[in-house]
């Protein structure tokens, strides 16, 4: 029936009507309110902090072209002119899936230890100290974009659109100024809240990016998966990299950061700047609830698995340090997941996506041509969500498979073949290296969700199933079918096959037209619920109940707020931590990992200013200043760098809670001291907290 009722047309909405009325009871059991310990607390309000607090909760995600003046003279006497804009802009790398703050004339760059372990072979445990630049260490799989200019684009996109959608004309207009651009620079082209205006970014990319000091493993995430996305937390996540030119000679940038002469202070406003990843803030209640009950709950599931294997895996003799490096990629995943949807089962924040809709819902019937043009776009917001709801089977069955098995990705993608054929695999992945056990763990839990899936139909289960439990069947195909084996792959056109002899012949016979169906009706269900969002954005930044700022497609946004702490557990977060938490951290739990020091660490504890400030929490808006953003004084002093956020601010991607949700970075200065005490790098020392160096008159582009 859902293949009948795609959008686009009247009878398609009201089929989507139609199964919002049959979901009604899905709705009545949605999962009540986490209550235990481990849950983020989001709730309840705090004075100053009510449901019924205005639109704060859309989030601070500002222009880097046209900040909002009004708002920063008012809360910070600053009035950010175009030499102020351009000096931010200028001191910005963006790095694949993160953010760098160029620091020095020298083309030194702050970012954190996350975003560099990633690109060293192997994830080395120990630390890289640089004492010359001859000693940096290169980075072959990192590149780093530093913006050069902005330009409205929006006639061009608008003028595109004649003839073809919004996202092809985004996409033509940003590869005709690609192609116009000179050699090693890179256009990207984006818009507010899915619309105008438009604005072209042009990058010049580094691609000689080098190390230069990196902290050891168990400094850079003290305290492991445990102490990830909390606060306080004591850790040295960063990292200093040095930016090359093609000649192959450091970069000599007019713009960078000096860091601050003095600390900052608590209260003091700060400004961080960097990547804005795509986020879910323009969506409904009803979409957010949707994904909660069908896809986080789906991905919560799969993670919980794979984190019990490897764990499992890990006590044998033949686990490795690549599987160990999995298991904490896991957890942290679902950590994650576990928080975001802790925050969409609380009722304080249902409470704040409710009332964030009803606030549009009565601007619209204020303005007669708002709600001319978007009234009633909730209500087919919501109908679409009931028929996502009815496939939440489905889903759980043939949905995507990120985190999960990849014998049953591969099984999805494949047809029986004729006797006479012999047998292929689809084209191997990373994940087939994955231990047989962990293997099997990831491959029962689907194949337990297919069972419940296809339950009704008890001739195709016991066809599947053959007696068999999910685990003895999950067995059998990791076993002995060519699925698990993918070392050989399919050539040719023709998709891959396994023929009726192999042990998954039965099982790919019974899902595969399904599964294609699934894929079908969920595919179109994505596309329209895309379309909605993209309208929802518009209605709420056209009523002004929102300063709705999507992000996406590797936009830099700039965000303020204020070093701060927040409720939580009955007291109040220090709006610092310092050494001593550190060390005192570490003494509490006897020195073992994850918690144990570097001797190196133990042996300059007594020369340490141990109450000197190591992280720092900030009000800032954390879709921005995670991930390497520099913190910055309104002067635009470094005053430290992102590193993510705490648990509640996790769930940043749905809304923002200035209250409780916070950007935990370390500061510049416990850097400095770590440098100079703990390594004694003080070459590094001095070109970054020494006096300024001479600035070249032209800066290299």
């Amino acid at each position: 029936m859902m293949r009948y009722c795609l959008p686009g047309s009247v009878p398609g909405w009201t089929c989507f009507l139609v199964f919002g009325l049959l979901a009604g009871p899905l709705l009545a059991n949605s999962p009540a309110q986490a209550q235990d310990r481990g849950a983020p607390r989001f709730g309840p309000p705090v004075p100053g902090d009510t449901a019924g607090a205005g639109t704060k909760e859309a989030g601070r995600l500002w222009s880097l072209i046209a900040p909002p003046r009004d708002r920063f003279s008012a809360r910070y006497d600053v009035a950010p002119d175009s030499a102020w804009t351009a000096r931010l802009r200028r001191g910005l790398l963006r790095l694949p899936g993160c953010t760098a703050a160029l620091v020095s004339a020298e083309g030194l760059a702050l970012t954190t230890a996350n975003c560099v372990r990633q690109h060293l072979d192997g994830r080395p445990e120990g630390p890289v100290v640089a004492e010359q630049p001859s000693d940096e260490r290169r980075l072959p799989g990192l590149h780093a974009d530093r913006l050069l200019g902005v330009t409205d684009v929006t006639a061009a996109v608008q003028a595109a659109q004649n003839d073809t959608t919004n996202a092809d004309a985004v996409r033509r207009v940003e590869q005709r100024l690609q192609a116009e651009a000179e050699a090693n620079r890179h256009v990207t082209v984006g818009g507010t809240a899915g619309g105008p205006p438009y604005t072209a970014y042009t990058y010049r990319r580094h691609t000689d990016v080098r190390l230069a000091f990196l902290p050891e493993r168990a400094v850079s995430a003290f305290g492991g998966v445990g102490a990830a996305m909390t606060y306080p937390r004591h850790v040295l996540n960063v990292a200093v990299l040095r930016i090359y030119t093609d000649e192959g000679t450091p970069a000599s940038p007019r713009h960078f950061f000096e860091p601050a002469a003095q600390g900052v202070r608590p209260g003091a406003p700060v400004f961080a700047a960097g990547r804005a990843p795509r986020t879910h803030r323009a969506k409904s209640a009803e979409q957010l609830s949707a994904r909660r009950d069908v896809e986080l709950a789906a991905r919560r599931d799969r993670l919980q698995v794979r984190v019990r294997a490897l764990r499992a895996h890990l006590d044998t003799t033949a686990a490795s340090p690549e599987d160990r490096a999995e298991l904490r990629d896991a957890a942290r995943a679902l950590k994650r997941t576990r928080a975001r949807l802790q925050a969409l089962q609380n009722d304080y924040v249902q409470s704040r996506l409710q009332r964030r809709d009803d606030r549009l819902r009565q601007a619209l019937r204020r303005d007669p041509a708002l709600q001319r043009r978007y009234g009633g776009l909730l209500d087919s917001v919501a109908a679409l969500q009931d028929a996502r709801r009815q496939q939440a089977s489905a889903y759980r069955a043939f949905g995507r498979g990120e985190h999960g098995s990849a014998t049953y990705r591969r099984l999805l993608a494949v047809r029986p073949a004729d006797a006479d054929r012999s047998p292929a695999s689809a084209p191997a992945d990373g994940a087939s290296r994955r231990p047989s056990a962990v293997e099997k763990a990831l491959l029962a839990h689907r194949l337990g969700a297919l069972r419940q899936h296809l339950r009704p139909d008890t001739a195709a289960v016991r066809r599947v199933f053959q007696g068999r439990t999910p685990a003895q069947l999950a067995t059998a195909l990791v076993d002995t079918s060519a699925l698990a084996r993918p070392s050989a792959t399919a050539t040719g056109p023709a998709a891959p096959a396994v023929p009726p002899a192999d042990p998954a012949a039965p099982l790919v016979s019974i899902v595969r037209e399904q599964a294609a169906a699934f894929r079908d009706d969920w595919r179109a269900l994505s596309r329209a619920d895309s379309a909605l969002t993209r309208r929802l954005a518009q209605a709420r930044r056209a009523a002004r109940t929102a300063p709705v700022h999507s992000g996406g497609r590797a936009a830099l946004r700039l965000t303020d707020g204020r070093v701060k702490g927040y409720p939580y557990n009955g007291t109040v977060a220090p709006p610092f931590a310092t050494f001593f938490g550190l060390y005192e951290q570490s003494h509490a739990f006897g020195g073992n990992a994850p918690w144990a020091l570097p001797e190196r660490w133990h042996d300059a504890a007594n020369r340490l200013d141990r109450s000197r400030p190591l992280t720092v929490a900030a009000s800032t808006d954390g879709a921005v200043s995670n991930d390497g953003a520099p913190l910055l004084t309104p002067s635009l002093k470094l005053v430290g760098v992102a590193t993510g956020p705490n648990i509640q601010g996790v769930a940043g991607t749905y809304l923002f809670l200035p209250e409780r949700m916070r950007t935990v970075g370390v500061v510049v200065h416990g850097l400095r001291q770590a440098l100079a005490t703990v390594y004694e790098a003080e070459g590094l020392v001095d070109e970054l907290f020494g006096r300024p160096s001479a600035r070249p008159s032209t800066s290299r582009r």
